[in-house]
């Protein structure tokens, strides 16, 4: 594929990917007639069956094989799995609870959380504007205490559980599909018996529940996996620069819903809040990028000689 066309190919993958994730809260209001832990064990389950096929036909069988071989990978999979799982049970659960406009913030501050934990687990190194642009999101973050009136627990809880599950996915090495596939498989025994439990004391709704909701149900698997394809599809097509600027979609499609479609108050302090943020965002990302094109227009510069 010429380099034009991968990039924009690139493009759309990464544009599937963050708008299915920026507008997953709408399935999860859907499918709101069941609590957030029983959302969470077929989203687990129904999951772990989509990536199974996927890993079947994407994944060489002797890389799967190698994997369950190893015990350190494994061990590592476990605790990112949990991480993933909690993350995922605080969204669902703050969707439900008319919280979208917060779980948005949280995304926003992920990436530089991700960031903070890179320079201090692999000593990357990070320059002064782009700490500029990590003091200014911070001002926005000590905002937003105001805005909520309390510490918003909520963002920060689904920030850090994200960038953690992230420093544990880039320590282990492994494909999108793959990891995502163990990861389920290991929650799987926790889901499974909640969700036989719940069944069985009348309190599931898989069952005996009508096939539109048996459908939704299912659907968690699919809303979970598509939008993980297109990303790698996009992984493999963008630099990290266009990859890191995409993913702030996500959140900005979140807090767009929870104010509109949604409902929830958006106060000035909010608006200044989330303006802190998205400049400091903005510094910290295109930093990197206007740093490089410089250094690409001073050597494309013509040398000028004095000899005659």
């Amino acid at each position: 594929m010429p380099r034009h066309s991968a990039y924009r190919a690139g493009l759309a993958y990464a544009a599937g990917a963050y708008l299915s994730w920026g507008l997953m809260s709408l399935y999860f209001r859907v499918t709101s007639f069941m609590s957030p832990p029983e959302v969470l064990d077929h989203r687990i389950i129904w999951s772990l069956v989509l990536t199974a096929l996927g890993t079947g036909i994407l994944v060489p069988r002797q890389e799967v094989i190698q994997l369950f071989r190893n015990r350190r990978k494994l061990v590592g999979l476990l605790v990112s799995s949990l991480f993933l799982a909690s993350n995922w049970l605080i969204f669902i659960w703050a969707v439900a609870g008319g919280q979208a406009l917060e779980a948005g913030l949280g995304y926003f501050i992920c990436p530089l959380l991700s960031v903070a934990l890179g320079v201090l687990v692999f000593k990357e190194r990070m320059s002064r504007v782009q700490f500029a642009g990590l003091v200014i999101v911070a001002i926005g973050v000590a905002l937003t205490t105001l805005a909520f009136g309390r510490l918003p627990w909520i963002a920060l809880s689904l920030a850090g559980t994200f960038a953690i599950y992230g420093l544990c996915r880039k320590m282990l090495k492994l494909p999108a599909m793959l990891g995502l596939f163990a990861e389920t498989l290991m929650l799987l025994p926790l889901a499974l018996a909640h969700m036989i439990w719940l069944e069985r004391t009348g309190q599931g709704h898989f069952l005996d529940g009508i096939w539109q909701d048996q459908i939704l149900i299912v659907g968690l698997g699919v809303i979970t996996t598509i939008p993980l394809l297109f990303f790698a599809g996009a992984a493999n097509r963008l630099d990290l620069t266009s990859l890191g600027l995409m993913q702030y979609l996500n959140p900005t499609v979140q807090v767009s819903l929870a104010v509109l479609a949604y409902g929830e108050p958006f106060t000035v302090t909010h608006g200044l809040t989330f303006a802190a943020i998205w400049v400091g965002l903005a510094v910290f990302s295109l930093a990197p990028w206007l740093f490089r094109r410089q250094n690409a227009e001073r050597a494309a510069e013509p040398v000028i000689s004095l000899d005659n």
